[in-house]
C-alpha cells in the first residue's frame, strides 16, 4: 500500500511547472499539490475552475515560455499564464505537427539522431520490477514454437466484398471472424502489404485452423495467402463466393467447413511458461490519467515480461512524436534508435504536408476534453507503457516477429488498424490502457482493458477489466497495481474471458493502408 498522503493534484518531475488535478476544483480554492515521489508539496490558490485530469500552473509562466510535464517540454505558451490558471489548448501551442505554422519543414531531410541520445538515462516514472520467471499460463503450444492463449478457427475475409459471408458465421462456437475494408482497387504496395498482413493474421498462434473467404476477383492474391498458410502446416481451407454461387451457398459450405475444423483442432490447454506470451500494447480514448497511472503500471508489466524473455510489441508511431528521443535512448543500438527517430519523422511529415495544425486529430477532441493539450504530452504519457525495457527491433506494420523483449511496430494510433497490426505481428494477448473508456477488443486476440480513471471504470465497467486509479490517488503502490495487472493477464491468457470477449465488442477492424483507393 502506498503511504503517500492524499493530495488534490500531482506533478511528475521536479522541473515541472504544471500539475494535474485529481478532482474537480473551483476558482478560489486552495489546493494541495505533491511531487509524485511525495518529497515535495505546495499549496496553490486556483484562479480558474480546473476539471479532473486538467493542468494548472504551479508558478507564473511567461509568454513564449516552455510548458513542462514529466520533466519534458510539452508545448509553449502563447500568452502569460499565472500560477493557479488553467493550462490547456487556449494558451499553449504544440511544437510538433504544425503544418499551419510552416511548410518549409516538409522538405526537411530525415531527422538525424545525435550521438548523445544513445545509451542515455530515461526520464519516466518507473514501477518496481516483480519476478515472474516461474509463472505459467494455460495455453496451446504450436508447432512453430509459439503458444496460443486461445484455440480458435479463424474465418478471415480476403477482401471487403466477402465480409457479408464472414459475418454470417459469427455465431459458431470456437470460431472467430475477421473482416476489414481493404483488398481491392488499391495501389500495388498496399495490395502487397494487405496480402502479407492477411497471411500473418492467419499464422497468429491463437488460431488452430483457418478458413479464408474470397470473392474471387479481388486484387489481393487469395491463393497466395492460402498457400503461405498451408506451408506452415496449419489446417486451412478457402471458399470462393463467385465459384460457390453467392451468399447462401457460400455460407452453408463455410459453416460445414468451420464446424469440421473446430472439431479437428479441439484439445485441452497445457501449462506454458510466461516467456511464450507475446503481448501487444495499445492505449486509446486517452486522458491525462494514463500517463500518471495506467501506462505506468503497464510499463512495469513490460519490464516484468521482458525480463523473462516474453515478447512485447508497442506501436502507434504518432504517439512517439515529441518523445522519440526518450525511446531512442532505450534502443539496443544506434541503428534501432535511428529507425525510431526516422519513423516518427516520416509520420510527422505526413501531418505537416496537410498544411494544418494536427491537433484535433492528434490529440483527438476526446483527448483534449480529457486534459491532454499537445501531442508531446500525449506521447510522453503513452511511452510510459514501455517501462524501462530496451527496444530490440523496429518492425513494419503487421510484420511477424519472434524477437524477445520490446519491439516497436510502425503503425497508426487508430484502434481498428493498430489492433490488427498487433495480431498480425503474432501477439497472443493485448493490454489496452484507456482513460475515457475505449471499448474495442479483437476477434481472436483477447484484449485486457486497464484504466486509471475511477470514473471511467464505474461508467464503462462493462468494458473495463482492471482499475488502477489508486496509483494516482496514492492509495496503491505501482508494484501492487502491476501485480494485479499481471494476475489479470495470466487469468485471461489461461482462458478467462476478457470484458471485450464477454460482450462481443470486437468486430470493427481494418488493415492499415497508406495509398489511395483507385
Amino acid at each position: 500500500m502506498s503511504n503517500r498522503q492524499k493530495f488534490d493534484a500531482l506533478w511528475i518531475a521536479e522541473a515541472d511547472n504544471t500539475a494535474t488535478m485529481l478532482r474537480d476544483a473551483k476558482a478560489g480554492e486552495r489546493v494541495s499539490a505533491a511531487l509524485a515521489d511525495g518529497s515535495q508539496a505546495k499549496v496553490i490558490v486556483l484562479q480558474e475552475d480546473i476539471g479532473f485530469g486538467h493542468k494548472f500552473a504551479l508558478a507564473d509562466i511567461g509568454e513564449g515560455q516552455d510548458v513542462l510535464k514529466y520533466g519534458e517540454v510539452i508545448g509553449r505558451t502563447h500568452c502569460s499564464i499565472h500560477a493557479g490558471q488553467h493550462v490547456h489548448v487556449h494558451n499553449v501551442e504544440s511544437l510538433r505537427g504544425r503544418g499551419d505554422e510552416t511548410t518549409g519543414r516538409v522538405e526537411k531531410e530525415d531527422a538525424q539522431l545525435p550521438e548523445s541520445f544513445v545509451g542515455a538515462d530515461r526520464l519516466v516514472l518507473k514501477a518496481p520490477l516483480i519476478d515472474v520467471g516461474n509463472k505459467t499460463f494455460l495455453g496451446y503450444p504450436r508447432a512453430d514454437g509459439s503458444a496460443g492463449t486461445r484455440n480458435l478457427v479463424g474465418i478471415i475475409s480476403c477482401v471487403a466484398c466477402a465480409n457479408d459471408v464472414v459475418s454470417r458465421l459469427s455465431d459458431i462456437d470456437g470460431a472467430a471472424c475477421f473482416t476489414h475494408q481493404q483488398g481491392c482497387s488499391q495501389t500495388m504496395p498496399d495490395v502487397a502489404k494487405i496480402t502479407q498482413v492477411l497471411i500473418n493474421l492467419a499464422l497468429n498462434p491463437n488460431l488452430g485452423a483457418v478458413l479464408l473467404v474470397s470473392l474471387g476477383c479481388e486484387s489481393v492474391p487469395s491463393q497466395k495467402v492460402l498457400e503461405a498458410v498451408r506451408a506452415s502446416g496449419k489446417p486451412v481451407e478457402m471458399i470462393v463466393i463467385q465459384q460457390e454461387g453467392g451468399l447462401t451457398a457460400s455460407v452453408e459450405k463455410a459453416r460445414r467447413i468451420v464446424l469440421e475444423l473446430v472439431e479437428r483442432i479441439r484439445t485441452d490447454p497445457q501449462n506454458v511458461p510466461v516467456s511464450k506470451l507475446r503481448v501487444g500494447l495499445k492505449c486509446g480514448s486517452s486522458d491525462t490519467t494514463q500517463g500518471l497511472s495506467a501506462n505506468v503500471v503497464v510499463g512495469s508489466l513490460t519490464d516484468m515480461l521482458a525480463a523473462v524473455g516474453a515478447g512485447i510489441v508497442i506501436g502507434e508511431t504518432t504517439e512517439f512524436m515529441g518523445a522519440e528521443h526518450i525511446a531512442a535512448r532505450d534502443a539496443v543500438d544506434k541503428a534501432t534508435a535511428q529507425s525510431i527517430v526516422k519513423l516518427v519523422h516520416c509520420m510527422e511529415q505526413r501531418a505537416l504536408s496537410v498544411g494544418v495544425d494536427m491537433r484535433g486529430g492528434q490529440p483527438t477532441r476526446g483527448n483534449i476534453a480529457g486534459g491532454l493539450t499537445t501531442i508531446e504530452e500525449k506521447s510522453l504519457g503513452a511511452l510510459a507503457k514501455a517501462g524501462s525495457a530496451v527496444y530490440q527491433k523496429v518492425i513494419d506494420y503487421g510484420e511477424r516477429t519472434e524477437v524477445r523483449g520490446l519491439v516497436m511496430m510502425d503503425a497508426p494510433g487508430r484502434e481498428p488498424e493498430m489492433l490488427t497490426g498487433l495480431a498480425a505481428a503474432g501477439c497472443n494477448l493485448i493490454v489496452f490502457s484507456t482513460g475515457r473508456g475505449a471499448p474495442q477488443g479483437f476477434p481472436f486476440v483477447p484484449v485486457v482493458k486497464v484504466t486509471g480513471n475511477e470514473r471511467t471504470f464505474k461508467v464503462m465497467n462493462e468494458h473495463m477489466d482492471l482499475c488502477v486509479s489508486g496509483v494516482m490517488a496514492g492509495t496503491q503502490s505501482p508494484a501492487e497495481a502491476a501485480g494485479a495487472l499481471f494476475e489479470e493477464v495470466i487469468a485471461v491468457a489461461s482462458g478467462s474471458p476478457s470484458k471485450a470477449e464477454k460482450c462481443g465488442y470486437n468486430n470493427s477492424m481494418n488493415i492499415y493502408a497508406t495509398g489511395p483507393v483507385i
